[in-house]
């Protein structure tokens, strides 16, 4: 059996051609005309929603996760338990949060070190909370929901609340 050159030429520049796209495949996580790309846990991309203007939405949303009861709280597991797997929606100017939306919100955020600011504003120790960054945000706010006037922003892009001496962590659902 023969190949001519032109047949064994052709062979190579058509895998050389799949080789080359399956490296960009894998590289991106695109093919022709898909929408998803890198399927890793930590950085999937979805579909961005659209905005009322026609622009992409930029936000994350998140739910509350877990909670924590600190000392002397005002309330106990059943009004803490009711609040899991509420969502958040923050934008550039807006707090949504159980049913409630502070509008024209100014967010000011400032880097703090854990374990001074939790002992001087909650009397609590960073192991009770069990966090272990040794810096995280705080971002304070003009929003008057509460625990929204003045929230935390952990290095694992959890956010943390405070109601009525319960700790609330809000795990981003979605990431845009």
């Amino acid at each position: 059996m023969k190949i001519s050159f032109i047949s064994a030429f052709c062979f190579i520049i058509l895998m050389f051609t799949l080789v080359a796209w399956t490296a960009s495949v894998l590289d991106t996580g695109q093919t022709s005309g898909s929408t998803t790309a890198k399927t890793t846990a930590e950085d999937i991309i979805q579909p961005k929603p659209q905005t009322m203007e026609g622009s992409v939405s930029m936000r994350v949303l998140w739910t509350v996760s877990e909670y924590k009861i600190g000392a002397n709280a005002l309330w106990g597991n059943e009004e803490a338990r009711n609040m899991l797997f509420k969502p958040l929606d923050i934008t550039a100017t807006t707090i949504t949060f159980d049913g409630n939306k502070c509008s024209n919100v100014i967010f000011k955020k400032e880097t703090v070190k854990t374990k001074e600011y939790l002992n001087n504003v909650f009397h609590i120790t960073s192991q009770l909370l069990n966090i272990v960054d040794e810096t995280f945000e705080v971002i304070k706010t003009d929003c008057n929901l509460p625990g929204f006037a003045e929230y935390l922003r952990l290095r694992d892009r959890r956010l943390v609340i405070h109601v009525n001496g319960v700790f609330f962590y809000f795990e981003p659902a979605i990431n845009y």
